[in-house]
């Protein structure tokens, strides 16, 4: 293949040279002459030329478009799943924050939820807390007061102890004292 080529290269650049080459001693008819004599060369020239770059085109030329467009058709194929796989991203997307929108309202509400639900659960405990408060308190009042009623009344028995001692003392003098010392002990003899 590349001895054709370089066989036609050379024929060609002879050809050009023998015709660009001027010729000593002719004349102008003698070109013209010679010039309409090697017409028909430079036509099969030409045409021997056209013929075995066509063949070199015919060889080289299909595979590397064939390359080409093989490389073009992967190139758009990569790029058209590309597209879809973003196209495909940008649908999730798109889909997480619609259904994000909804998320957030139900937490919203959850959360609102669990705030009342919380507020009555603390308010509930809250409200036990006091009741039991109550409760002691009322034990413990009701404890105090049978102490300080029990304290009062040893207390009032203690006042009606010293008050009743304090009035027999009152009523009782020496001759009484006597009469009782020895009624006692008349008792006690017999």
């Amino acid at each position: 293949m590349r001895r054709l080529l370089i066989g036609l290269v050379i024929a060609a650049t002879m050809v050009f040279a023998q015709e660009h080459a001027p010729a000593e001693g002719h004349k102008a008819s003698a070109e013209h002459s010679e010039h309409d004599a090697l017409m028909p060369w430079k036509w099969a020239n030409f045409a021997l030329l056209f013929v075995g770059l066509g063949y070199l085109a015919s060889k080289t030329l299909p595979p590397f478009f064939a390359g080409r467009t093989a490389e073009i058709r992967k190139g758009l194929a990569d790029a058209a799943a590309m597209q879809k796989e973003s196209e495909a991203k940008v649908a999730s997307i798109e889909a997480r924050l619609k259904s994000l929108e909804g998320e957030i309202a139900a937490i919203r509400s959850n959360a609102a939820a669990e705030m009342v639900a919380e507020e009555a659960r603390v308010r509930k405990e809250g409200e036990e807390a006091i009741a039991k408060m109550r409760q002691h308190a009322d034990v413990e009042i009701a404890t105090a007061t049978k102490a300080a009623q029990a304290e009062l009344r040893r207390y009032a028995a203690l006042l009606a102890l010293e008050t009743a001692e304090g009035q027999l003392r009152a009523r009782i003098n020496g001759s009484v004292d006597a009469a009782l010392v020895s009624g006692f002990l008349k008792g006690q003899n017999n």
